[in-house]
This record gives structure tokens, C-alpha cells and sequence, in this order.
């Protein structure tokens, strides 16, 4: 919490944010009578290709509040823009 009068906490400083735009689209067609169909589907994930900064240097002097690597989940790092495509039969 933010001290009104006397400054902020110590290593208050807070990174960028991360926003990802996934989804998908799929059709389904009858292929065979009503009972068998084929569904073509497309997925996306990060559409925008959003890059994932990290957190801002927190010591003060040069450098300070520099942010100078990605973003770290653990041990994954986001990943780029990503397509996947499908084709499933269901009968």
C-alpha cells in the first residue's frame, strides 16, 4: 500500500502487464447422411503477438527501472504467435 505522505513501500516497483488474445473457429459438415460429419476447426493463441517484458530493474542508480529481459513463467517463457489446425470425423 502507498504511504500518502511518506513515499512508497520499498521494491514496490510493479512490471507490465500481460494480456494474450486466444480462440478458434470450426465448421461442421455433414458428409455422409445425418450421422457422420467432418469439423475443420482453426485455434490461435497470442493472435496479436504480444511481447511479454519483465520486471523493471528495481536498484537505483544506472539502470534502475530498466526492464532488459522477457517475462518468466516458471519455467516457461511465453510463447509467440501460434496457428493449429484440425480435421476430426465423428460417425
Amino acid at each position: 500500500a502507498a504511504l500518502p505522505y511518506l513515499g512508497s513501500p520499498r521494491n514496490s516497483v510493479r512490471g507490465p502487464g500481460y494480456q494474450r488474445v486466444n480462440g478458434s473457429l470450426f465448421k461442421t459438415f455433414n458428409i455422409w447422411r445425418e450421422s457422420t460429419t467432418l469439423q475443420l476447426r482453426a485455434d490461435y493463441f497470442n493472435l496479436l503477438n504480444t511481447p511479454a517484458y519483465g520486471n523493471p530493474d528495481a536498484n537505483i542508480g544506472s539502470g534502475g527501472g530498466q526492464i532488459t529481459s522477457a517475462r518468466s513463467l516458471g519455467q516457461f517463457t511465453p510463447d509467440s504467435r501460434f496457428w493449429q489446425f484440425a480435421g476430426k470425423i465423428n460417425f
